[in-house]
């Protein structure tokens, strides 16, 4: 089955919810910052490079060529994927590489270009759902040229196909994207180390094309995000499946070699990413909020969070609110960048960089208490969960008229008072 990752847009709206004064007051700007450059394309994952300069991967808006699959014709790919080089200071941006893969449907979201990293001062990046339409840019990572072309350097995909996770060769994971769902990569020791959320794996990708698997985490948790400090362990984000309850929103410890894998926090709904900041000290990044209506988009608009992790009680502490399914955070010294609309939809979420400068001043928040959404009157389905995120296979969500949601959209009306949610799946995967 194909995966489709998203962050998420395009656009047949699935279902509509009335959101409250508040949520609708949040979703207006992070509580700290300030945007550094807009008109971004589902932006998803960040790295500082050479001079300082910020480089994002935008997974793009797909295009005019129509990919059917399984008898769903709304797929809809193109070349507007894109690689962006950013200026700190001034905001300016600047293509580094476009007429990437990016594919559209207007239940899974948009998936595309994934996350970049250098090694020395090469560029590299990762391709999410390459393949049909794009037969000669498959899953994986790529060398991003001086003149803008990408050279292949390793298919994932094909290393994902040939080597199914334990849950997956089992049948106990329905939610299955054969090629997997890469979602972010980091670098240790001159190699690729990159996370799949929907076969739910750490691989390692050396520059001669050598793919080995790290770990698995069972159960289909979905993870995101990965970093490290030193020689010390992995981190992984955890997104959860739906309903996205705030235990599913983890951080894992994964030991260097064994793989050894640990809980080290959690009670944060749906997380995208983790990164060591100032002092040394651990941050998770939240996509959003889980939501309290029953049989309505499982996530809140304009709840995304920058949170302090504690390793030695597992607390998180909310630093920064207000954010719009944000996808990526980095830090330069004392300044954090924040990836924001990675769910863009031109003319209602803007795909954006914020700045956060001076961050280890930043007081916590105290949030009001959340309410625990009702039991929904909608009957789930069985074995379908999310990225089967942020992107991964065929699962779907669970219930009512969620069935299909992935990467929340977003649409107000002219009163501004209803939020329209199109199932779109950023780091989910479509329903079997």
């Amino acid at each position: 089955m194909k995966l489709r990752l998203l962050v998420v847009t395009s656009m047949a709206l699935a279902s509509a919810a009335v959101i409250s004064a508040p949520q609708e007051a949040r979703a207006q700007g992070p509580s700290a910052g300030a945007q550094l450059v807009g008109g971004l394309l589902s932006p998803r994952g960040m790295t500082i490079g050479p001079g300082g300069m910020i480089y994002i991967a935008e997974a793009g808006t797909g295009g005019d060529i129509v990919d059917t699959f399984n008898g769903d014709n709304r797929y809809r790919s193109g070349l507007t994927g894109r690689i962006s080089k950013v200026d700190p200071v001034s905001g300016t941006r600047t293509t580094v590489a476009d007429k990437l893969p990016s594919t559209f449907h207007p239940k899974e979201g948009t998936d595309g270009p994934a996350d970049v990293a250098f090694l020395g001062s090469q560029l590299y990046y990762l391709q999410t759902l390459g393949g049909p339409p794009f037969p000669s840019n498959p899953t994986g990572v790529y060398k991003v040229n001086a003149n803008g072309t990408v050279t292949l350097v390793a298919d994932v995909g094909a290393f994902t196909r040939a080597n199914p996770v334990n849950d997956v060769k089992s049948g106990l994971q329905k939610d299955v994207g054969p090629e997997g769902n890469p979602y972010s990569m980091t670098v240790r020791d001159g190699a690729f180390y990159v996370v799949d959320g929907n076969q739910n794996q750490i691989m390692k990708v050396t520059t001669s094309g050598i793919v080995t698997r790290l770990n698995e985490f069972p159960g289909h948790p979905v993870t995101t995000g990965i970093t490290y400090s030193g020689t010390g362990p992995f981190y992984v984000a955890v997104f959860g499946q739906i309903p996205f309850a705030p235990v599913d929103g983890k951080v894992y410890r994964v030991g260097v070699p064994t793989g050894a894998v640990s809980t080290v926090a959690s009670g944060f709904s749906a997380l995208t990413d983790v990164e060591f900041g100032p002092g040394g000290k651990l941050y998770a990044l939240q996509f959003a909020d889980q939501a309290s209506a029953p049989n309505g988009p499982p996530l809140a608009i304009g709840t995304g969070k920058i949170l302090g992790v504690d390793l030695s009680t597992g607390k998180l502490t909310p630093l920064v609110d207000g954010l719009t399914f944000p996808t990526a955070l980095i830090f330069s010294g004392d300044t954090a960048y924040v990836s924001n609309g990675g769910l863009s939809i031109p003319g209602v979420i803007d795909g954006a960089i914020w700045k956060i400068t001076g961050f280890s001043a930043i007081a916590p928040i105290t949030l009001a208490p959340t309410a625990v959404p009702p039991a929904p009157t909608a009957t789930p389905k069985a074995g379908v969960g999310v990225i089967a995120a942020p992107n991964a296979g065929s699962g779907g969500a669970a219930g009512g008229s969620n069935d299909g949601w992935l990467t929340t959209m977003l649409a107000l009306s002219a009163a501004g008072a209803v939020a329209v949610f199109a199932g779109t799946r950023m780091l989910w995967n479509r329903a079997a």
